[in-house]
């Protein structure tokens, strides 16, 4: 199957209408798709880092090339059901709003590709994208670490015994 077929097939799980002469649309199929490959569902669209984050010269190349399937949204692909899972979750997440998406992409690219420590990819993505706000990172960064990372045992342990004080209080608080 060509991988186009895949691509639209999540474009069409998530209702996005695509329409080539937008730049915005062209920015959120490239930043989808990305987040996709980050979270380790292979579409064929390798993605390297450009000024706008993540972004695949193999996808501009289809969206261009077949218009009219992307589009209209014509694919005889299916998604299988844990792939309509994450197409939930990516939707439900970030919704189809350009900038959390370039933001979170970005973050996800330098942290989960280049392999950079949080504060470094936090860092870098200031550094990429001057012109968005602390608020417009922040909310695109939390985006793409509800995204793309599962939190571990040891995770699960520390967030515990940070809020375990909390949970501890609410509780008492609810007794009196």
């Amino acid at each position: 199957m060509e991988k186009r077929k895949k691509a639209i097939a999540f474009f069409k799980e998530l209702g996005f209408a695509f329409d080539i002469s937008r730049f915005d649309d062209r920015l959120i199929a490239q930043k989808l798709v990305c987040l996709f490959e980050l979270r380790g569902i292979d579409l064929g669209y390798s993605c390297s880092l450009y000024v706008r984050g993540p972004y695949s010269p193999d996808l501009t190349k289809d969206l261009y090339e077949f218009t009219g399937e992307f589009e209209k949204l014509e694919t005889g692909a299916r998604l299988s059901v844990p792939e309509k899972e994450v197409a939930g979750e990516l939707g439900r997440i970030f919704g189809l709003k350009p900038v959390p998406l370039e933001v979170g992409a970005t973050y996800g690219y330098y942290a989960l590709r280049q392999k950079s420590d949080p504060l470094v990819a936090l860092r870098q993505v200031r550094q990429l994208k001057p012109f968005y706000s602390e608020a417009q990172v922040a909310i695109g960064i939390s985006k793409a670490k509800e995204f793309l990372f599962t939190p571990g045992k040891e995770d699960l342990e520390a967030l515990k015994a940070e809020t375990g004080i909390w949970q501890r209080a609410a509780l008492k608080s609810l007794k009196h």
